[in-house]
C-alpha cells in the first residue's frame, strides 16, 4: 500500500498547482522555402477572371516509435502493439481567386489551437485563418492531447502522453502536405450531395432515439472529370475498435477514405459531425477482436458505398461557385471543479494563453453558395448540431466538429439538467459553453 500513498501524495501535489507550469509553445520556425504561399495568394487575388482551382494531398502520420500511447477511452494497457493501418492527414485546397480555404482532416483524437497555430505558421504569415484543421476524433491513434499518459492506478494520468518529437515531426509533414495541395491545384468543378447512412451503424448512449443518419458530401473534380478530393461529413465517434484495441489505426474513417480513394481517385477527407453525448459505433467493447475488426470494415465500407454511389450519379454541381471564408475568436470560461480544469492543473494539456482566466476558441465559416460549412471547437451533441443547422439557409451544410481545437463536450442547457449527461457535464468547459459557441457561429453565418 505504500506505493499507493506515495502516488496519491504526488497527485495532490500536482493538483494543488505546485508541480510547476510548462512554458507556452514557442512560435514554429519559418518554412525553409519561404512564404511562397502568401505570394501565390497575392497573385491569385489580383486576377480579373480567375478559374476556380482545387488541389489535394495526403500524408502518412503514423508514429515511427514502438509502444506509442493510444488516445481514447481509459488508461489501462494503452501502448500500441503494432500498426493496423496508417494514421494520415488529408488536405483539400479550394481557390476562387479572391479567396481560398484549406481543409485539413487529421486521424487524431483532437488537436489543440496552439498546435493548429504552429502548423499555420509553417505555411503562411498573412492568411492563417483560411487554414481549417479538424480531427476525426480517432480513438486508435497517438495521444495528441496529453490525456493518456501513465496514470495513478490506471485512473488519473500523472504525465502527458504527448511525444514532443512526434508533434514536431507531424507539424512539418502536415504543413508540407498543405503546400503540396496548393502547388498541384488545377481548374476544378464542385459537386454537393447527401444520403442517409444505413441503420445499425451508430447508437446513442444517452438518448437512443436521437441518431442522425445524414451524410453530406463535397466533391472537387478536374475538367477531365477525375476526382481531386471528396469531403465526407457524418456524425459518429471513430471508435469501432473499442477500448480493448491495441493497434494503431484510423478506425472506420480510414476504411471509408481507403475505399473511396480506390473507387474515385483523389484524396478523401472525413470530418465528424455532432456526435457528442454520445453517438458511437453500434458494436460492443467486449466483442472479440475479429468481430470488432469486421465491424470497422462494415461501418467504413457502408459509408463508402453511399459516397461512391452519390459521386457516380447523384450529386448536384455547384455552378459558378462562390467562396467566402470568415473566422472568429471568442472567450470561453472554464468551470472550476471540472475535469478540464483538473487536466490543466496536472499539466497534461499543452499550456495555452488565457484571457481573464478564459480560453480563447475559434470558429470558422465557409460559404460555397449552395453549401455552407461551419467549424465547432469541440464535441456538440446532435441537439446542439440542430441548433447550429437552423442558422443555415443553403440546401447543403456541414458541421465540422473538433475544428481547430478539442474543448470537450458541448451540450444544450436542457441536457445540462438531464442526469444522463453527468459524464458530459464533467468533461465540459461549463454550462454556458453552448451559448458562447452558438453566438459566435450565428455571428459568422449572418455577419457581413
Amino acid at each position: 500500500m505504500k506505493w499507493k500513498v506515495i502516488a496519491w501524495g504526488l497527485l495532490i501535489f500536482l493538483v494543488a498547482g505546485c508541480g510547476g507550469k510548462r512554458p507556452l509553445l514557442p512560435p514554429a520556425p519559418e518554412p525553409v522555402a519561404g512564404y511562397w504561399f502568401d505570394a501565390f495568394r497575392a497573385r491569385r487575388a489580383q486576377l480579373e477572371e480567375p478559374e476556380f482551382l482545387a488541389g489535394s494531398a495526403k500524408v502518412v502520420l503514423t508514429p515511427k516509435k514502438p509502444w506509442v500511447r493510444i488516445a481514447g477511452h481509459g488508461h489501462w494497457h494503452k501502448h500500441a502493439k503494432g500498426v493496423l493501418d496508417d494514421v494520415c492527414g488529408r488536405v483539400l485546397y479550394l481557390d476562387s481567386g479572391r479567396e481560398a480555404v484549406v481543409l485539413v482532416s487529421l486521424d487524431f483524437i483532437g488537436l489543440m489551437l496552439p498546435r493548429v497555430e504552429r502548423i499555420r505558421q509553417r505555411v503562411t504569415r498573412r492568411h492563417p485563418e483560411i487554414i481549417i484543421i479538424a480531427s476525426t476524433h480517432n480513438h486508435d491513434g497517438p495521444d495528441t492531447l496529453g490525456l493518456w499518459g501513465s496514470a495513478v492506478m490506471g485512473m488519473i494520468p500523472l504525465k502527458s502522453g504527448i511525444d514532443p518529437e512526434y508533434m514536431e515531426w507531424m507539424e512539418q509533414r502536415v504543413a508540407r502536405a498543405i503546400l503540396r495541395a496548393v502547388a498541384t491545384a488545377r481548374p476544378a468543378r464542385l459537386f454537393a450531395g447527401r444520403f442517409l447512412a444505413p441503420e445499425g451503424l451508430a447508437k446513442n448512449m444517452r438518448e437512443p432515439e436521437d441518431i442522425p443518419r445524414e451524410v453530406t458530401l463535397l466533391r472537387a473534380a478536374g475538367r477531365d472529370g477525375y476526382t481531386i478530393g471528396t469531403v465526407v461529413n457524418y456524425a459518429n465517434h471513430a471508435e469501432s475498435l473499442q477500448d480493448k484495441n491495441r493497434w494503431l489505426s484510423a478506425d472506420f474513417p480510414g476504411v471509408l477514405c481507403r475505399e473511396v480513394d480506390l473507387a474515385l481517385g483523389g484524396v478523401t477527407l472525413f470530418f465528424s459531425g455532432p456526435a457528442g453525448g454520445m453517438l458511437e459505433p453500434d458494436n460492443q467493447p467486449d466483442d472479440p477482436e475479429a468481430e470488432r475488426l469486421a465491424f470497422r470494415e462494415h461501418l467504413g465500407g457502408a459509408l463508402a458505398e453511399g459516397v461512391i454511389l452519390q459521386a457516380v450519379g447523384g450529386m448536384r454541381e455547384i455552378t459558378h461557385p462562390i467562396l467566402r471564408v470568415r473566422s472568429r475568436r471568442f472567450e470561453l470560461p472554464i468551470q472550476s471543479g471540472g475535469l478540464v480544469k483538473l487536466a490543466m492543473n496536472l499539466n497534461l494539456l499543452e499550456p495555452r494563453p488565457l484571457v481573464n482566466g478564459h480560453l480563447i476558441a475559434e470558429a470558422a465559416y465557409v460559404d460555397l453558395g449552395v453549401m455552407e460549412l461551419v467549424t465547432v471547437p469541440g464535441e456538440p451533441t446532435p441537439e446542439v448540431g440542430r441548433a447550429i443547422a437552423a442558422e443555415f439557409s443553403a440546401p447543403y451544410h456541414m458541421i465540422i466538429t473538433l475544428g481547430m481545437d478539442e474543448l470537450a463536450y458541448i451540450i444544450s442547457n436542457r441536457q445540462w439538467e438531464d442526469p444522463r449527461f453527468g459524464y458530459e457535464r464533467e468533461m465540459s468547459l461549463g454550462q454556458g459553453t453552448v451559448d458562447h459557441v452558438l453566438a459566435a457561429i450565428k455571428g459568422l453565418v449572418h455577419g457581413p
